[in-house]
């Protein structure tokens, strides 16, 4: 069977659009996941992360004496690159409404002001676990690390063995006793919590649980 140049092209096209779909759709489906992008000045060129909310916005923490909001793409990205979506692969329907339930929270709170260089500042009580109202100041990329591991989604964790072959340990923020490891700033290499890229899987972290999906 003959087949005309026109119609081999159609097929082509069609099969790439097809091809197309099928990769990205399910990707797309992903709510809650940790969407990140260059930093500014205030990150000191980092990375600045923040909490999809499918069709909404995205929950993140801009700086300085501003509080945790729902921004739109735009305002979001604030002209700088693109650097992915991050998620953990074995996050649930449960996990997403679940992790965006404490998101809002944090948005609900003016009390949680921005820091530079401490993932999670709380104030001192005798409780095991630090609430959402507990918390004082937060940079973006503790927005994201609160929000999973608050409803036991692991982002980040030292290894048992101290190296990137080893189990997670020691992931959970909203645990006082883990909160110094988290907020290290510049030392105890590998583990350190210095920018969004030590959460999605950066040189020396294979032990993260959020990875690159899109």
């Amino acid at each position: 069977m003959k087949v005309s140049l026109r119609n081999l092209v159609k097929l082509v096209i069609f099969t790439f659009v097809i091809n197309i779909f099928m990769t990205t759709t399910p990707v797309m489906a992903y709510d809650a996941d940790a969407r990140y992008r260059e930093g500014s000045w205030v990150a000191f060129g980092l990375q600045h992360a923040g909490l999809r909310k499918a069709g909404v916005g995205i929950y993140e923490i801009r700086g300085y004496n501003t509080t945790i909001q729902l921004s739109d793409w735009n305002t979001f990205i604030n002209g700088q690159t693109y650097v992915g979506a991050f998620v953990n692969p074995s996050i649930t329907e449960t996990d997403q409404t679940n992790i965006l339930e404490t998101a809002a929270a944090m948005d609900a709170d003016p009390e949680i002001t921005y820091t530079a260089y401490d993932i999670l500042d709380y104030d001192e009580y005798p409780g095991i676990y630090i609430n959402v109202d507990e918390i004082t100041d937060i940079r973006c990329d503790g927005v994201v690390e609160y929000a999973y591991e608050w409803r036991n989604v692991w982002v980040w964790g030292r290894s048992d063995t101290g190296t990137s072959s080893g189990t997670p340990t020691h992931f959970d923020v909203s645990y006082p006793d883990y909160v110094w490891e988290h907020n290290n700033i510049g030392a105890d290499e590998p583990w350190i919590e210095t920018s969004p890229k030590v959460q999605h899987g950066g040189s020396g972290t294979q032990w993260t649980q959020l990875t690159q999906y899109w």
